[in-house]
């Protein structure tokens, strides 16, 4: 019987530090998970399950896309069990739907078809063991005999740019555990394009190197997007953050269901979680509709309620971000806008319409958003956000005009004044029309631009207790919050009927206004690494920022139209192949 894999059981390990209730569930001291050596030994008794996040099947995510005739779990391990499988479903009582006595042995795999399969459409799809005496599991995986629909090869693209420390364990764990895995032999391979241009032939053995000039990920991964349409043998193409912090099973399921999809215009994209918190989704694909809005926010991946409802589709993504996603090369017409960075996975999975899958057990963890935000990264989110408004969504000059102000009001009243100029700046480059773009494709003279000025927000170690900082939370009266707001936040107080202290705030996107009204200092500390900086109440900064603010805004109202048109007209020649053609004619 021929076999075509759909998906390994991944066994709890020490990598990532995701929590053994990903994996699975241990229901007595019978049975024991080793994590260094990827297996459960159990006693009499012993008993687990595998209603988990990276071990359950998401049946209606596998119909809809894939045609799968039958189904089998395949084991390996040794001594007896009483094998179960189970469903949960969204609504529904929990459902045993078989159950049967296995015997393993070392050395062998054990097939077992699940008859039930046919009469299957929706739900979490999972199996049990309990040991009838001393027994050990050491892997498995689901298989079907039905033939794949793609003869795929996948080239799986990383853009690098000084982050070895990152992208050198990524690539020797891609390369251990997946391009020298002989089932994937020739099927799979790993293309990182240096950007740095500072990883050696030797440091990238066994993966193609292409160093490139620095064209920030939307010129990495178009790089890497048409090294693969040149060499010819490549149908199907992965994009993945250069750490690549994902557990390499991750990227073959993703082969699995690139092999097996029906669906037009496939495309897959991977959850992002929380690197402090592995469990949490950060999002499970996503919707830009004038807004980024991630999907299943929050959810925590050790729950099966969670799970399950992590897996409900009631809003379906229209694009995938490119710390994982995955399409097949021929349904590419729009490459990406030279954004640099952000908003250019936006604009094209947008583009070019794919019809967009999520899947339980498939994704990576990255760090915390609000870490990062600061004056370059408001900078990028507001102009990619005019873009984005202009070509694909016809949205009103006033709901723009809203938006563009709420980038730069909100670090400006939270004392973050290089961040609301850089979203000023932003607004400014982005009405200079679409010639602004090709004239600074390489970023380097905004870099230099922003970093003149970004230095107050950067991130160093904090002492609270030499700052003596003050904790605030106070109950906000209607009287107090009309107060606030005739005031700009304290901004229209006279100084000295503002607080010394310095109150505390966590490194998020922006203060809580209530909690710093009236503080001269606040202190933004990122806890989990003990960094942050103190940012001060300053009027003159404020006032003239927001003067000025004001003059680009209107000025920009009065451009809306002509902008939008000019920006439609570019875009086709913008995201071509022939432009990136031209970008890249002299490397």
């Amino acid at each position: 019987m021929m076999f075509h894999l759909l998906q390994h059981l991944v066994m709890p390990n020490l990598t990532f530090g995701a929590p053994e209730e990903m994996y699975v569930r241990v229901s007595n001291e019978n049975a024991r998970v080793l994590l260094n050596d990827h297996k459960v030994n159990f006693r009499e008794g012993g008993k687990l399950s595998f209603d988990t996040f990276f071990n359950s099947m998401t049946v209606g995510t596998w119909r809809k896309h894939c045609t799968l005739d039958d189904l089998h779990l395949v084991l390996s391990g040794s001594g007896k069990f009483v094998l179960r499988f189970g469903m949960h479903r969204v609504g529904h009582a929990h459902r045993w739907l078989d159950e049967r006595i296995i015997e393993l042995r070392e050395g062998q795999e054990v097939s077992n078809e699940l008859t039930f399969w046919s009469k299957l459409d929706g739900g979490m799809l999972y199996f049990s063991l309990e040991a009838l005496g001393e027994a050990s599991l050491s892997g498995g995986y689901l298989a079907t005999t039905t033939m794949p629909v793609h003869d795929v090869k996948l080239g799986i693209v990383i853009t690098h740019f000084n982050r070895k420390q990152y992208v050198l364990p990524a690539i020797k764990r891609i390369r251990e555990e997946l391009l020298n895995d002989p089932l994937y032999k020739g099927k799979i391979e790993l293309v990182v394009v240096d950007n740095s241009k500072n990883i050696t032939s030797e440091e990238a053995k066994g993966i193609t190197l292409l160093p490139n000039k620095n064209l920030g990920g939307s010129g990495g991964f178009t790089r890497g997007l048409l090294y693969l349409k040149d060499e010819g043998s490549f149908t199907h193409c992965l994009f993945m953050d250069d750490d690549a912090s994902c557990e390499v099973e991750s990227i073959k399921r993703a082969y699995s269901m690139l092999q097996h999809a029906k669906t037009p215009k496939f495309a897959f994209a991977g959850s992002l979680m929380r690197e402090l918190e592995p469990y949490r989704l950060f999002e499970k694909g996503a919707t830009f509709i004038g807004v980024c809005s991630g999907l299943k926010t929050g959810m925590d991946m050790r729950h099966v309620q969670d799970i399950l409802y992590a897996e409900l589709i009631d809003n379906k993504p229209n694009y995938g971000a490119w710390w994982f996603f995955a399409f097949s090369i021929k349904d590419v017409k729009s490459y990406a806008f030279p954004f640099f960075v952000r908003g250019d996975d936006i604009l094209f999975g947008i583009s070019n319409g794919f019809d967009i899958a999520t899947l339980n057990g498939v994704g990576c963890w990255g760090e915390d958003f609000g870490l990062k935000s600061g004056p370059m990264p408001r900078y990028l989110d507001v102009r990619n956000h005019i873009v984005q408004r202009f070509v694909n969504f016809d949205m009103s000059r006033l709901s723009t005009l809203k938006l563009i102000s709420q980038f730069f009001l909100t670090p400006l009243f939270s004392y973050d004044y290089s961040s609301a100029k850089a979203a000023r700046l932003a607004l400014i480059h982005a009405s200079m029309g679409p010639s602004f773009w090709v004239d600074n494709i390489d970023m380097g003279r905004i870099r230099a631009l922003i970093g003149a000025f970004a230095g107050s927000e950067k991130l160093a170690p904090v002492d609270r207790a030499k700052l003596n900082v003050q904790y605030s939370s106070p109950h906000e009266t209607k009287f107090r919050f009309f107060f606030r707001t005739i005031t700009l936040n304290g901004f229209l107080l006279p100084t000295f009927m503002l607080k010394d202290g310095v109150v505390f705030q966590h490194k998020r996107f922006r203060a809580t206004f209530r909690e710093i009204f009236r503080y001269k200092k606040v202190l933004y500390e990122y806890e989990p690494m003990g960094v942050g900086y103190v940012a001060e109440h300053d009027k003159m900064k404020f006032f003239s920022e927001l003067m000025s603010f004001s003059w680009e805004l209107l000025k920009f109202a009065v451009r809306f139209n002509t902008l939008k048109l000019e920006y439609q007209t570019a875009l086709l020649e913008m995201t071509s192949e022939s432009f990136w053609r031209k970008v890249y004619a002299d490397d």
